[in-house]
């Protein structure tokens, strides 16, 4: 059972940041996606094809309810059961699109993966692979990437520019109603709901920021939020049929 044992946020981190573990988790969340990639013909043309995606969707859901039932029983403060940072929000989002088939959901699941995209060189976990959490937090972060991308591979859904527009008014939205949820709670290293209280790592230029101004890092970093939101989908979008994109 020590397995399934988080270690306490004060306890010295096991994992350690582009060491061999990391790589290798790194490398086994690129193949598994490469895999679906693969198959999403086979996938497409499967009458099983609803049970992989249900499927799929429902251990993502699962994820965010393990972690939930970790913090009710862990802590007693409220705020803590809330999904945690931009990624929490995510699972939720990417795993209903998955289970409903929902064109709008999709939009959002599939900008939002850059966040996970970045997740995976600044994994802000300190179990290492001894511990469940370790592989529940690739899986997840995979899976949220891989939520966005199954509808393009296998229902050759599209991503329009305009698409974008949905991603930066729905984020931005959710931005500011749950920045003023964070800023009440004021427990930056419990309660950072889209990294608006601070950076996800430090020492980045973010950081840096972050100590010189708490405003101005928050202005950059959504502005940046955003372009980064563009940049990643600039290979996906689609010419719509007046040749516009």
């Amino acid at each position: 059972m020590d397995f399934f044992t988080r270690l306490p946020e004060t306890a010295t981190p096991e994992f350690q940041m582009f060491s061999i573990e990391h790589f290798i988790a790194i490398i086994v969340s690129v193949f598994l996606a490469y895999i679906i990639f693969r198959l999403r013909h086979k996938i497409s043309n499967s009458k099983y094809e609803p049970l992989i995606r249900i499927s799929f969707g429902v251990m993502l859901l699962l994820t965010n309810i393990n972690l939930l039932i970790y913090d009710i029983n862990t802590y007693n403060d409220w705020y803590r059961w809330l999904p945690k940072a931009t990624c929490g929000w995510a699972i939720y989002v990417g795993s209903i699109a998955l289970i409903t088939k929902n064109k709008f959901l999709f939009k959002i699941t599939f900008f939002w993966g850059y966040g996970a995209l970045l997740s995976f060189f600044g994994p802000t976990i300190i179990e290492g692979p001894d511990k469940y959490h370790f592989y529940q937090f690739f899986f997840r972060h995979m899976g949220i990437m891989v939520a966005g991308f199954y509808f393009i591979w296998v229902f050759n859904y599209k991503i329009y520019k305009k698409d974008w527009f949905i991603y930066f008014y729905v984020t931005l939205s959710m931005t500011i109603i749950f920045s003023i949820i964070n800023f009440i709670v004021n427990e930056p290293n419990t309660l950072n709901m889209f990294y608006t209280m601070k950076p996800a790592m430090d020492g980045t230029i973010l950081d840096y920021l972050y100590n010189y101004s708490h405003f101005l890092y928050v202005v950059f970093w959504i502005s940046f939020a955003a372009l980064l939101g563009y940049l990643y989908g600039l290979p996906f979008y689609t010419k719509n049929k007046k040749g516009l994109k």
